[in-house]
């Protein structure tokens, strides 16, 4: 009975992951049938699609009393002291490289900002603590979410084929290493701090220094 409700709760999981990323890539072709496709507007609406399916995941689960873990019981000075850090990397690239364009702008918020929280939230919020809740051991949901972590990278391949059409099983394979690596750290994080804010803000973190 108990492997058969994680089994459940695991393909329910791969549904959902699955379901968010065609919504997006919806998202994405409905404003290219107002707008060319290029590398920048391709960006922006991966950013747009992301912030609606952010809010709109808040919106649906915050009235059925899914609790998102996503900020700390105690607000305290490092978390503080993180925010700010994030902050003043954003400031700092904006101010050190030469690229001030509209572009360059929206992959900072996009890369930092944007995909961390849409993330964070559905992996180290939402799935985590479904998780949470069928295995006896916290690291067991650890293992699971980085694992789902890394598996959700390929659902980017339809933007990375329209950069990058040649090599694009090379790179993908690479996309999935990486999330696994950010999965290990972030969910590291997030079983020490026990709030996906954390998270969010080292994401954001490292992802100015992965520009």
């Amino acid at each position: 009975m108990e492997n058969r409700k994680i089994i459940k709760s695991i393909a329910t999981i791969l549904v959902l992951l699955v379901g968010l990323q065609l919504l997006r890539m919806a998202i994405e072709q409905g404003f290219f049938l107002f707008v060319k496709r290029t590398n920048f507007t391709d960006d922006v609406a991966t950013m747009l699609a992301m912030l609606v399916l952010t809010i709109g995941f808040v919106i649906i689960t915050s009235p059925r009393g899914i609790h998102l873990s996503i900020f700390p019981r105690k607000f305290g000075a490092l978390y503080i002291i993180e925010t700010l850090v994030l902050l003043g990397l954003l400031g700092l690239s904006f101010i050190m490289f030469s690229d001030h364009t509209a572009h360059a702008i929206t992959i900072m918020l996009y890369g930092s900002v944007v995909t961390p929280i849409f993330e964070e939230i559905i992996f180290r919020g939402y799935i985590w603590n479904k998780l949470n809740a069928i295995f006896k051991k916290e690291v067991t949901t650890y293992i699971a979410v980085t694992l789902l972590f890394a598996i959700w990278h390929l659902g980017y391949v339809e933007g990375i084929a329209f950069r990058a059409p040649d090599g694009l099983a090379v790179i993908m394979m690479w996309k999935v290493a990486i999330g696994f690596c950010f999965g290990i750290v972030l969910g590291a994080v997030r079983l020490k701090t026990k709030n996906c804010y954390s998270t969010i803000l080292l994401h954001g973190i490292m992802n100015v220094f992965g520009r």
